[in-house]
């Protein structure tokens, strides 16, 4: 056998349906006409009412359909997500068949990874589809045209028709796994030691009493108080208190100022930074370390610092809106100092912020070298 560096020639030859069509009236109209042969005309009849037919069928397929959009409570950049449409047809006699859904989002934006398909929408039905966008930027995706097209029967003409439907799907910015010793250098606890909680648990410090459960140590007995009430009680403990930990989104330089490298994109920098914030908010809540947020340079009010998916999704929330175009303001040091660690995010280089000289300090730079990109590296 001769081996030669071409590919071997086979597989399916794909065809569009129209372009069959065209060539097949461009092939038999003529001939039939200059002919006059029955079987010719009966072929070409034949084409020219299942055109008809494509024509009108698709049209009465999608003018009566009814497309609502169900969006997510939110979406994370470069992550793949689900769009729900409720698909209804208010015809009464004839069903719609292949019918098709794409939102018509601006460009950079949005990226339709499996847009939405529909096989049967019956008389007086309401069916449901899903498709699989993908956000391209964080912010305010902002939507509005959703086409339905159908090329029911044949394929040979797609009609399409748009409606709109203005709304808003928030988009967080992209989040990686950290490196599982990042935020250990951040603990509070080194400083000046452990505290107890509010919330009963399996620490050192006395939250309060409770009867004995059968299995308690001797030493967690309480003697004195279980020999007046004739029964044994025990000594509860609380539970240690969390970590308390600040991100602090250093945003104070503009972003025409930042130093960085040439060819390097200041705008990318500082979307960088964010991600990495956004970042270390995920591993805070996954090590169940209560965290808050502050931005100077844009939003100086500092979030509390809180615990749980609730407070998670709002400090997300305000990563997500900000605008890097909007005008920057100085650094203001806090005027009260409450008793947490501070991790300052900067998307250049380091800059020391007055007041936080004991913060680990971050570059957006930095990231590729602080995410886990694979199982191995966590």
């Amino acid at each position: 056998m001769v081996m030669t560096g071409e590919a071997p020639l086979g597989g399916p030859i794909r065809v569009r349906p129209a372009l069959a069509f065209l060539l097949g009236i461009g092939l038999i109209g003529p001939t039939a006409i200059v002919k006059g042969s029955n079987l010719l005309v009966l072929l070409l009849a034949v084409l020219l009412a299942m055109g008809a037919a494509s024509v009108v069928m698709s049209w009465i397929g999608v003018r009566s359909l009814r497309v609502k959009r169900v969006l997510p409570a939110w979406a994370e950049a470069g992550v793949a997500t689900r769009v729900r449409y409720r698909i209804s047809r208010r015809g009464r006699w004839l069903p719609s068949f292949g019918i098709g859904i794409v939102d018509l989002a601006g460009k950079g934006a949005l990226r339709i990874d499996h847009p939405a398909w529909v096989l049967h929408v019956g008389p007086g039905e309401s069916v449901q589809a899903d498709a699989r966008v993908t956000p391209l930027a964080r912010g305010r995706l902002q939507l509005e045209d959703i086409e339905v097209s159908s090329a029911f029967p044949f394929g040979l003409l797609r009609r399409r028709v748009r409606s709109r439907q203005r709304q808003d799907l928030l988009v967080y910015p992209r989040r990686y796994p950290v490196r599982p010793g990042l935020l250990r250098s951040t603990i509070a606890d080194r400083m000046d030691g452990p505290r107890a909680g509010r919330r009963r648990g399996d620490g050192r410090e006395w939250y309060g009493t409770r009867p004995s459960r059968g299995r308690d140590s001797l030493r967690d007995i309480a003697w004195k108080l279980s020999a007046r009430r004739g029964e044994l009680v025990c000594l509860d403990r609380a539970a240690p208190a969390p970590n308390r930990i600040r991100i602090v989104l250093d945003l104070t330089t503009p972003t025409v100022e930042l130093r960085h490298a040439e060819g390097t994109d200041g705008r990318g920098l500082e979307e960088a930074a964010i991600e990495l914030a956004a970042s270390l908010i995920q591993e805070a809540h996954r090590v169940d370390a209560e965290v808050g947020l502050v931005i100077p340079g844009l939003n100086h009010e500092a979030t509390p610092i809180r615990q749980g998916v609730w407070h998670m999704h709002r400090l997300l929330s305000s990563l997500a809106e900000l605008d890097l175009d909007a005008p920057r303001r100085g650094w203001r040091p806090r005027a009260h100092a409450d008793r947490s660690a501070s991790v300052v995010v900067r998307p250049d280089r380091t800059v020391p912020l007055d007041g936080l000289s004991a913060a680990v300090y971050l570059t957006g730079r930095q990231l590729p070298e602080l995410v886990v990109r694979d199982e191995g590296e966590a």
